[in-house]
């Protein structure tokens, strides 16, 4: 079977890293011989050195290869590729997120590698950055594209803002949705009681909040929504899910508004799983996404969700049927839909059943054998004498 070089920017918590991580794993799982490239990480999804034992797939840590822009760090994050890759010989690169796909696969390409692939994760075409360093963003992504056999985007919304944008042309571009591992939600080592008991609570309704703590995700639309809500139903509590530069801001909001005795923050967890047992609602505020996982995650559970209407997640929550889908940066309109299904036991059951349905189509092992899929075609006749 072939050798696959997976690189990726940081392996940081975030949807992103436990896709590449069950990504290298199942590929491992079925034969191909894998190896994951990473730079800095300063908070890992879970344990590197756990994960490369449990799984047999060895992590090369390269510390200059780092998000922010810096000429001497990228050139010699490049350079280490580079030796690397013409050391390795695999016969697939497949590069993750926009600063690893460009160095990774301008690396792959110098060092002779037969096929180089990319998966964005999502893009940052809007919602992250101001003009001039977006348009940065979409000449690279211009340059790279034209040194990739192949995009994967998680959504057709994906596929078509990087067409809209220029990059690539449409038959590079194949749709694998990021899977989740449908196991782990299904049967949760805490019960209900239990994990809300934890946090405070016992019969209120729940209405949960889980990412990290940064602008784009706009955590403080879900607390001015949550102000609203809690105009006209006093027995609502919120919970915040997660870590991040924001996090002190977010809370001296809350008090701001009114609502620090009516939200608690948690900080990361562990035990996502459990967690998304626990609660009535999920809501989203999101401004920019590349699918979701977050829904996918409290889908599985039955949870019914609220989410921002941007980027890939109308691919996963239809409207009226699996969730909600409100305006992004809107707390009034979030607010109106969070009082819609808690108001509704019917439409909140419809949405937990359906949502149980539309998770299934996004198990991890799809995703892996979509994937593997790709790279056959990719290798056509010689992978037989890899």
């Amino acid at each position: 079977m072939a050798k696959v070089l997976h690189i990726i920017t940081r392996l940081d918590r975030g949807g992103s890293a436990e896709a590449v991580m069950r990504l290298a794993e199942g590929l491992k799982r079925d034969g191909y011989s894998v190896k994951l490239v990473t730079g800095l990480t300063l908070e890992p999804q879970e344990d590197i050195d756990e994960f490369s034992a449990r799984t047999g797939v060895p992590v090369v840590r390269i510390e200059e290869l780092r998000r922010e822009v810096s000429p001497i760090n990228d050139l010699k994050a490049l350079i280490k590729l580079r030796s690397l890759i013409a050391e390795e010989r695999p016969q697939i690169v497949h590069t993750h997120s926009s600063k690893a796909g460009l160095l990774g696969r301008t690396a792959a390409r110098l060092a002779g590698c037969p096929v180089v692939v990319h998966s964005p994760h999502g893009h940052v075409f809007y919602g992250y950055f101001g003009r001039l360093r977006t348009w940065g963003v979409v000449l690279a992504e211009r340059f790279a594209a034209r040194m990739t056999d192949r995009i994967f985007t998680l959504t057709e919304l994906g596929k078509r803002d990087h067409l809209r944008f220029g990059v690539g042309s449409p038959d590079k571009f194949v749709v694998v949705p990021c899977g989740i591992d449908l196991s782990k939600f299904s049967s949760p080592k805490r019960t209900r009681r239990e994990v809300r008991e934890e946090f405070g609570f016992s019969c209120e309704v729940v209405v949960g909040w889980v990412g990290r703590l940064v602008p784009i995700k706009g955590c403080e639309y879900f607390l001015h929504a949550l102000e609203i809500v809690l105009r006209e139903r006093s027995d609502v509590r919120g919970l915040v899910v997660g870590d991040g530069p924001l996090r002190k801001k977010l809370e001296e909001l809350s008090e701001r508004l009114g609502v620090s005795g009516k939200v608690v923050f948690s900080g990361a967890r562990e035990d996502i799983p459990e967690v998304m047992h626990a609660l009535d609602l999920l809501v989203l505020t999101s401004l920019n996404e590349g699918l979701g996982r977050v829904l996918l995650e409290a889908m599985a559970c039955g949870v019914p969700v609220v989410a921002s209407h941007v980027g890939g997640v109308p691919e996963i929550v239809i409207h009226g049927e699996t969730g909600l889908l409100v305006p992004p940066a809107d707390p009034r309109r979030t607010a109106e839909a969070i009082l819609e299904v808690l108001n509704d036991p019917h439409k909140a059951e419809l949405f937990s059943r359906k949502g149980r349905e539309r998770a299934k189509l996004f198990d991890v092992r799809t995703m892996v054998k979509r994937t593997e899929e790709v790279y056959l075609e990719l290798l056509g006749e010689d992978v037989a004498n890899f």
